[in-house]
């Protein structure tokens, strides 16, 4: 693996632990916020991993997951939430973009199931990088 694909992933997965460690505060939109954070990175990682090149520079998690998506296929749940979680980029952290504040808007809930999902694509990713 490339150097760069292991700097990315391995900040992936730390912003993974960072995202874990901000639910058992109750920081669920510090959670949801480094859940978008990890799988783009991840993803950005995977990029430069699977196809030896450059990511795009955006946050749209379905723009870059298309890049690899041959590569590393999730199932229709894990990618409809590639398409939710990606503008959490700005909801969790703007207050205009959330239409509140985001403590307020971002629910327990939600950055539950973000966590559990967002593992559940790292362990599809996983498996695929660790043959790389």
């Amino acid at each position: 693996m490339r150097e760069e694909a292991k700097w990315w992933i391995d900040d992936a997965h730390r912003s993974l632990k960072i995202a874990e460690e901000n639910y058992k505060s109750a920081f669920y939109e510090v959670t949801v916020f480094y859940c978008q954070q990890s799988l783009e990175k991840l993803l950005k990682g995977s990029i430069i991993s699977f196809k030896k090149a450059r990511p795009r520079k955006t946050h749209r998690l379905m723009d870059l997951y298309h890049a690899v998506e041959k590569t590393v296929r999730l199932d229709e749940e894990l990618t409809d939430f590639l398409h939710t979680i990606s503008p959490y980029y700005f909801m969790a952290r703007y207050p205009d973009v959330a239409m509140g504040m985001p403590v307020e808007v971002i629910t327990k809930r939600f950055a539950r199931e973000s966590l559990e999902k967002t593992k559940r694509i790292f362990e599809c990713f996983d498996k695929k990088l660790s043959k790389e």
